[in-house]
């Protein structure tokens, strides 16, 4: 896959771990309101070793970015992207304000959602009202896992 057609969402540089598969790279954990909502609005639901391009505002001109696949923690029940070799590099940043004013999503059938923000995302049952998909559909757990 070309690294210009890797699907780029936003992901807390706060949250460095170690790598799944292999633990001497970093990896970032996919957590956030951001990171749902830019899965979501893209149409993605992970899978292991979806490549992915993930971002973090650095200051006023860069953004952190890292290339990597994603990654299923089953121990923590959390996805991660898991930095290729490269690791984490600085990019010129992005237009930020088009991303943080965005409405969510629905992963299945692109509708919006409403009511959908960083403050109510973790509401048990919030869904999509077209076709009843939840809205933590994006980040669920890859099959088979428990």
């Amino acid at each position: 896959m070309d690294i210009r057609s890797k699907i780029r969402i936003y992901a807390d540089f706060n949250g460095l771990v170690d790598g799944i598969v292999n633990p001497k790279r970093t990896a970032v954990v996919l957590d956030t309101y951001g990171s749902l909502r830019d899965l979501s609005n893209a149409g993605i639901v992970l899978s292991i070793g979806l490549p992915l391009v993930v971002f973090d505002a650095s200051d006023e001109s860069e953004d952190l970015e890292g290339h990597g696949t994603a990654q299923y923690d089953a121990s923590r029940k959390w996805w991660v992207v898991e930095f290729d070799e490269k690791g984490v590099r600085y990019v010129s940043a992005r237009d930020r304000d088009i991303a943080v004013d965005s409405p969510f999503h629905c992963v299945k059938c692109a509708e919006p959602i409403a009511g959908a923000t960083w403050n109510t995302i973790g509401i048990p049952g919030l869904c999509c009202k077209s076709c009843g998909t939840s809205v933590l559909a994006a980040l669920a757990p890859p099959p088979l896992v428990t």
